[in-house]
């Protein structure tokens, strides 16, 4: 069974979050905005299944997975909205997701589960200001 170390998995998360900021501002790619959308409301689903489940690994690389895609995206200059609040509402997505790894590695179900129903507020915030 895999033993999941939240401390060394936050601390690398955080580190590669702050050291490879996407820097460069890149014009907006819809077809990876898109995948990395569609690829949020599948691994939601899973998220979602492996906290019921007690299966905190799963739920922590999903969290994971919601921070890699949102931080993937975050160079992007949204053609709706403004930078500043596209670099808000995905930097808040970002640190949120990574709380998510958190609960995971406490193993509370509950934690976990509130902190996806915060990253849909995010979500729809996010759809609201840039779609």
């Amino acid at each position: 069974m895999k033993k999941l170390n939240v401390s060394a998995f936050v601390a690398m998360a955080l580190f590669m979050v702050l050291v490879f900021p996407a820097a460069a501002q890149e014009t907006y790619d819809k077809a990876v905005v898109v995948q990395v959308m569609r690829g949020n409301v599948a691994t939601l689903g899973q998220v979602k299944a492996a906290l019921n489940k007690g299966d905190f690994y799963a739920a922590a690389e999903g969290f994971w997975k919601f921070a890699e895609g949102q931080n993937k995206i975050m160079q992007y200059t949204p053609p709706k909205g403004s930078k500043a609040e596209w670099d808000r509402v995905l930097g808040e997505f970002v640190s949120t997701a990574l709380r998510g790894v958190g609960a995971s590695g406490e193993k509370d179900a509950a934690k976990g589960l509130a902190i996806v129903e915060e990253l849909q507020k995010l979500n729809k915030t996010g759809h609201t200001l840039f779609k």
